[in-house]
């Protein structure tokens, strides 16, 4: 069977579409209710209360912090961790560079430690290694949906007296040990971003969560201004100021969607396993294609669906090639994401940061990765159409010679 990319027939003629957009017209007629009888800026009670509520319920935690971004969160929960100059915090190179900015915008330096090639999270043998007198806290992102080992979080907490910050962005409704991330004890704050196509999808949104009233307070003070209890504010300001004056507050019309989307999160969730679990239990059967691997004690949840390539398989087939005999066949994929090697991204090259990158990690960023489209549930031919590609590519690599 002869290759599309050297003139055969491809296995689809018709790409398949990804199926994120999750807006019914009940959603709709929600918004439209709102913006006819509400407020649209909201400095407190009313849906913010509602939609934080509602979210504090979802994972299981005391306090939610809405705010207009997930990246807004991360840099509240950096700054309510004590991320300050000379602190240092650590996390995978393999990361968003909107992760790192939530330390480097509180003036503390960063530790860009090695990420684990099997899951793509933190590798944290390589993150104890750097944790020094500086070192208050880990940031650690849950890539893809897929959980870090919170066993070893939790004990290199101990140990080290650290503070945790979750980077929860892809991981909403994921668990470890059967308690959703966000709510483990190990865990002091975690951030969630609502934004373009995660599992819950608000166009933008982010939010905090913690069960810790002192960081609550602190949430607060980076981002809602209008909302600081009167204790955080020192004499000398009181009356003039009631927190750092950036205004983070997530638009209201936003939290409208967010909460019809909690309200059937449920279903989704499911939808979402089951479909990823099948096509992966799928893919591992074909030569040259692995899934990344989940930790035995964690649930994951699929943002996307990654694949590995298996080198020693392509026996020294330039991976382009596999990639562009892939989409010839009908295959949309990615190869590169906004999880880079965040050593090599611009930041770095600013005089504001230059001083902040306390190490840099030894690794590469991981090219053999592919990301298939995103989606909540495929249909039967989709599933069998991806199948088919994979094997059609693997059964006949001998033409990418």
């Amino acid at each position: 069977m002869e290759l599309a990319i050297n003139g055969g027939k491809p296995c689809i003629t018709e790409p398949i579409k990804e199926l994120w957009k999750d807006i019914k017209e009940s959603d709709a007629k929600k918004v439209y209710n709102y913006i006819l009888n509400n407020e649209l800026s909201v400095i407190d009670g009313g849906i913010l209360k509602e939609f934080e509520d509602k979210f504090a319920k979802f994972i299981g935690v005391r306090y939610a912090v809405a705010y207009c971004n997930g990246t807004a969160a991360l840099h509240a929960a950096s700054y309510a961790c004590g991320a300050k100059k000379n602190t240092k915090l650590i996390l995978s190179e393999y990361s968003y560079h909107g992760t790192v900015n939530s330390a480097l915008e509180n003036r503390a330096n960063v530790c860009l430690c090695n990420y684990d090639k099997k899951t793509l999270n933190i590798d944290l043998k390589d993150a104890e290694k750097n944790i020094d007198a500086d070192t208050i806290a880990l940031i650690i992102t849950h890539c893809w949906g897929n959980p870090v080992d919170m066993d070893k979080v939790e004990e290199l907490r101990k140990k080290y007296h650290l503070k945790v910050i979750s980077d929860a962005s892809h991981a909403h409704g994921a668990t470890w040990r059967g308690k959703k991330i966000g709510a483990l004890d190990c865990e002091d704050v975690a951030c969630f971003s609502l934004g373009k196509n995660k599992l819950i999808s608000a166009g933008e949104l982010g939010v905090a969560v913690t069960n810790n009233p002192e960081i609550y307070d602190k949430l607060l003070f980076m981002g809602h201004p209008n909302r600081v209890p009167n204790g955080l504010i020192t004499e000398k300001y009181k009356g003039y100021i009631n927190g750092i004056g950036n205004k983070y507050r997530p638009h209201s019309l936003s939290m409208v969607i967010a909460l019809e989307q909690l309200n059937r999160y449920g279903k989704k969730k499911e939808l979402n396993q089951n479909t990823n679990n099948q096509l992966s239990n799928e893919i591992n059967k074909i030569s040259g294609f692995q899934t990344i691997k989940s930790y035995q004690n964690s649930q994951r949840v699929f943002w996307k669906l990654l694949i590995e390539l298996d080198m020693n398989y392509w026996d020294g087939i330039n991976i382009n090639k596999i990639v562009k005999a892939l989409e010839a066949e009908g295959l949309t994929l990615e190869q590169h994401h906004n999880y880079n090697i965040v050593e090599n991204e611009k930041i770095w090259k600013y005089d504001r940061y230059k001083n902040q990158l306390k190490n840099k990690s030894s690794l590469k960023e991981p090219s053999n990765i592919l990301i298939l489209p995103g989606y909540i549930e495929l249909s039967v031919d989709d599933k069998n159409n991806i199948i088919k590609i994979l094997e059609k590519v693997s059964k006949n690599k001998e033409e990418l010679r």
